[in-house]
């Protein structure tokens, strides 16, 4: 994979001790993992530091090692290289490695929506091609680079998620990835605490091509103000366009729920359907259909793909709950994605009631009040029954919810514990719930208790 000497080059980091020539089969930065032949990378994470296990991996077979601190290793026959940063190391070599593959790589960012409409892509290309993408959401600093170090001769095309909660993160990942299309989903109130407003939040995410070359596709959302106005006028890369409301080259046209729980609509003269009835997923799904006709894959597979794609843990995934629904959409929460799951839940046929249990969406910074206010209002105008929250912040959206909906019944709980009490003298058979929080505020704990209620069944069934 590589050598001592392009370990030392696409580092530009500097050799220590052991033998000067060799190289390594594969890269690994967890110590418990590591295998005998690979090159590890001693990062240093939150919680644990690489540099305290170095002895560990000597003893596993490990003769390459890359640190940023000195740490005395005794073994003669372990080449040591120093950079001056092994988690910035890591994002060099996965570009260095990258650039030996000339396959197309397509990087997607934005506010909500990325890690379903990746999969999305992988699925429509994947008709055609062998897709390399990024397991679950590892679309960070850590996981991008790793991800494109899976690459091999065999894989015709990468789908990368990059995802960012602060300024210089998706530059980074750009720089890394060096994309040929880059996919925008939609710009909103995401990270606010550290990217201040929607317009810092799209300065962010556009950063992603910076690293293009000229001529190449940006892939846009026609019906988000903020991207359509930064892509007018834009001449340096192509920009195609999807959407339902603003003309675009690919638009969905009579979006319907079929069976109360289908979301179907036309594009181009060709009906798209998909196992979910949030109408937000028509712009997933056209992100998709237009990736699949940007790389010749044929429509009668990019429909076929899309029919029986099936979306991921988590993110909007319906469940049958005894003859009622429950909507898994525990994985993380901003104010982007509480709308989408609102209208999910307002859209999705029931015999019973319709019931919201929220948590806190967090790194909002000093707007997290009001957001939760206009969530509690939205919940409250959506028609929803119950609202039922989780957090100290969620506390606002349970008092505007009922500041604007009177007849709504309103919990606001301060633990998971008591919540799930109030959910469980609520709950009727045939009632559709929607759970949904930040990512720290442990949902799916009350999707798994929701789960092994009696009738509970398999997605979409």
């Amino acid at each position: 994979m590589f050598t001592i000497d392009e370990l030392i080059k696409a580092t530009q980091g500097r050799f220590i001790q052991g033998p000067v020539t060799g190289h390594v089969k594969s890269i690994c930065i967890d110590s418990r993992l590591v295998k005998e032949g690979q090159l590890f990378i001693a990062v240093k994470g939150d919680v644990f530091d690489g540099h305290d296990f170095i002895k560990d991996v000597v003893s596993k077979g490990v003769r390459v090692v890359l640190l940023h601190k000195p740490v005395a290793i005794e073994h003669p026959k372990v080449s040591v290289i120093m950079v001056r940063d092994t988690t910035r190391a890591l994002g060099h070599l996965a570009r260095f490695y990258r650039l030996r593959f000339k396959i197309p790589v397509i990087a997607l960012t934005g506010s909500a929506g990325k890690t379903t409409t990746k999969e999305m892509i992988a699925c429509v290309l994947g008709q055609k091609y062998r897709v390399l993408k990024n397991e679950g959401t590892q679309n960070n600093h850590i996981g991008v680079p790793l991800t494109l170090l899976k690459l091999k001769p065999s894989y015709q095309a990468v789908v990368l998620e990059c995802g960012s909660n602060q300024p210089g993160d998706i530059p980074w990942l750009g720089d890394v990835a060096r994309p040929d299309i880059v996919v925008f989903t939609n710009i909103g109130e995401s990270h606010l605490e550290k990217l201040k407003s929607p317009q810092g939040v799209l300065k962010e995410k556009w950063t992603l091509t910076s690293w293009m070359s000229s001529r190449r596709t940006v892939i846009i959302n026609a019906d988000d103000p903020l991207l359509s106005v930064k892509a007018r006028g834009l001449k340096r890369l192509r920009v195609v366009t999807y959407g339902m409301d603003k003309p675009c080259r690919f638009r969905a046209r009579n979006v319907r729920i079929q069976q109360g729980h289908r979301l179907c609509f036309e594009v181009l003269g060709k009906t798209i359907e998909l196992n979910t009835c949030g109408i937000n997923n028509v712009y997933n799904g056209l992100a998709a259909y237009t990736c699949g006709r940007l790389m010749s894959v044929a429509d009668v597979a990019i429909v076929r793909a899309l029919k029986h794609f099936e979306f991921p843990k988590g993110r909007g995934q319906i469940v049958k709950l005894g003859v009622g629904w429950l909507i898994n959409d525990t994985y993380n929460a901003n104010p982007v994605s509480m709308r989408c799951a609102i209208d999910t839940l307002a859209t999705l046929k029931a015999k019973g009631k319709k019931i919201m249990m929220a948590a806190d969406m967090l790194e909002l910074g000093t707007k997290a009040k009001d957001l939760h206010r206009d969530i509690g209002q939205a919940a409250a105008q959506a028609g929803i029954d119950v609202l039922i929250t989780v957090g100290a912040l969620s506390r606002h959206m349970a008092v505007q919810a009922h500041r604007t909906n009177k007849h709504m019944r309103v919990f606001a709980c301060t633990d998971i514990e008591s919540a799930q009490k109030h959910l469980a003298r609520v709950l009727d058979n045939g009632d559709a719930v929607l759970v949904k929080g930040s990512r720290r505020m442990a949902m799916e704990k009350v999707v798994e208790f929701l789960l092994r209620s009696p009738g509970a069944s398999s997605p979409n069934e």
